[in-house]
């Protein structure tokens, strides 16, 4: 493999490693050579072995030889060197001169240099500032030519047009100027390999093709001279100085990203932090998903899981989104059990010294409406899941008791939990003309429909939805995430797959799948700690989904 690194200016380059580009900065050429022999380095190390690169500087090339001790040299460059696309045109400043402010030597071969300022021992280089960029080389990277780098200013002077008569220097911005010039995301856009831009108080007809400034005044101010106080309301608006939320946006910075896994993970690691690529395509898809997940929520939500087979992995469905929004989100999470007969969800969390239930609340709840009432309250009848960081309102385990929780119990109950928790997940029953199960599908921000992949199982969903449909709840439907859950070992069909996803997939919002976990096979209760990375990892996509809809 020849690794490249494109020099397109005094402080950026892009380093091309096998299927990566990695973006670098630096305050000048000194610091930006330094550390592009770093990453090199880098890659030599986790390599093991010598690394043949090439530097590509305008109208020079450097081929050299990177050991994992950290040694440069130059090298004869070979048939694969000579097969390497030139620095692209629109790739190269003017302002960019030859390395080194010495031209190049050549060695025999037009445009490659003998004598590189990158050869020698970098242990000697010093590492400062960020390497803030790292991703695939399939990534829309091109920089329009001209286009300022990250911290550095554009180019002062601009070209005009041989029919328009431009200044001979554009005079320095006023204060007042300078705030309403054209942001970065408004700037010109490139042109084939012409970049053309407009100082903030160049005259706009003198730019062919733009647009007049003047705008017609609003009927509302026609004959109507504005007053002193909505003359005050508009200052910071009206007339281009910033108001308190330009400065906090201006202020405001997020913090970037690094690399904690891959190589990348071990360049930052290797660095002290000082050069931190950005995270690659899989960690950034996992950092992508978390930010999914812990999504801010206009107010409390609930999550029904919905089946109307018995061992359609509901209750298993309904602990597993409870622990991941509660290990992800940091708590605030309740898993209710509202099936009408005698539900299993209190039996398959962390066990209690209590056997309280959702009866038991539903006769304490003139105490819990009290505005003085608070989360602590709630305490006797929940059974918190610790590390999971969730709790769990069990069903009654008297059959006879459970149907006392109908819909008009169950909104009471829905009601006073809204007050204490962000996020409700609740497993319900197997019948669909019961008044609680009713209810509680109406409540419902996000319906999960789970199914294994059992024929029983998935036509009772199917039959389900057809219900659904047929009383009104066609949006609930059309907005419901499906879970394909493996209820075994063995290989998923490819034809029954591809049957179950186009269905469902016409019919709800998102079809995805978990695989088969052994640790729920027996029934026990819920240890986070025991659940294989791949089971944990479908659930965390399972999730994100949900959220998306919330």
């Amino acid at each position: 493999m020849i690794a490249q690194a494109r020099i397109t200016s005094d402080t950026y380059a892009s380093v091309h490693l096998d299927n990566e580009v990695v973006e670098v900065e630096g305050a000048d050429l000194s610091e930006l050579r330094a550390h592009v022999k770093q990453v090199f380095i880098t890659a030599a190390q986790i390599e093991d072995s010598p690394l043949d690169v090439v530097i590509l500087e305008p109208d020079v090339r450097h081929h050299l030889r990177v050991e994992p001790s950290g040694r440069i040299s130059p090298r004869e460059p070979g048939e694969d060197d000579e097969n390497l696309p030139e620095l692209p045109a629109d790739d190269r400043p003017a302002s960019l001169q030859p390395s080194g402010g010495a031209a190049a030597t050549p060695s025999g071969r037009a445009g490659h240099s003998a004598v590189s300022p990158w050869a020698g021992d970098a242990s000697a280089d010093t590492f400062t500032g960020e390497f803030p960029v790292a991703r695939s080389h399939r990534a829309g990277r091109r920089r329009a030519h001209g286009a300022p780098v990250s911290g550095i200013s554009a180019p002062s002077s601009v070209s005009a047009p041989s029919s328009v008569s431009a200044p001979s220097a554009a005079p320095a911005p006023s204060a007042s100027s300078a705030s309403s010039a054209p942001s970065a995301s408004s700037a010109p856009s490139a042109t084939g390999d012409t970049w053309r831009a407009r100082t903030a108080d160049e005259d706009p007809a003198e730019v062919p093709g733009s647009l007049s400034p003047t705008t017609a005044p609003s009927s509302s101010s026609v004959g109507t001279a504005p007053t002193k106080n909505e003359l005050v309301r508009q200052r910071g608006t009206d007339d281009g100085r910033p108001t308190l939320k330009d400065l906090q946006t201006s202020t405001a910075r997020k913090p970037k990203a690094k690399a904690s896994k891959g190589w990348r993970g071990f360049l930052t690691r290797a660095t002290g932090g000082v050069i931190g690529p950005r995270p690659g395509k899989k960690e950034q898809y996992e950092i992508d998903r978390l930010e999914r997940i812990r999504r801010p929520l206009d107010g409390p939500r609930n999550i029904v899981v919905v089946n109307l087979k018995g061992g359609a992995h509901k209750t298993t469905a309904s602990l597993m989104i409870a622990a991941t929004l509660g290990v992800t989100r940091g708590g605030n999470v309740l898993a209710w059990d509202n099936n009408e007969t005698r539900g299993t969800l209190g039996w398959r969390g962390i066990p209690t010294d209590h056997t309280r239930t959702a009866v038991d609340l539903l006769h304490d709840l003139d105490r819990m409406r009290s505005p003085q009432a608070s989360a602590a309250d709630l305490d006797p009848f929940m059974r918190p899941q610790g590390a999971m960081r969730f709790d769990i309102l069990a069903s009654d385990e008297d059959p006879g008791s459970a149907a006392s929780i109908d819909a008009e119990a169950f909104n009471d109950l829905n009601d006073t939990l809204s007050r204490f928790y962000r996020i409700k997940v609740i497993d319900t029953g197997n019948n669909v003309r019961a008044s609680n199960w009713m209810a509680a599908v109406q409540s419902a921000d996000q319906l999960v429909i789970i199914s294994t992949v059992r024929e029983d199982t998935f036509n009772a969903a199917a039959w389900m939805i057809d219900e659904l449909r047929a009383t009104g709840l066609h949006e609930q439907v059309d907005h419901a995430v499906t879970i394909l859950s493996h209820s075994s070992k063995g290989t998923f069909d490819p034809v029954l797959r591809t049957r179950l996803k186009n269905h469902f997939g016409a019919h709800t919002r998102a079809v995805t799948e978990v695989p088969y976990e052994q640790q729920f096979v027996d029934g026990s209760h819920l240890d986070w700690n025991r659940v294989s990375n791949a089971t944990k990892e479908a659930w965390l996509d399972a999730t994100a989904l949900i959220i998306d809809g919330m």
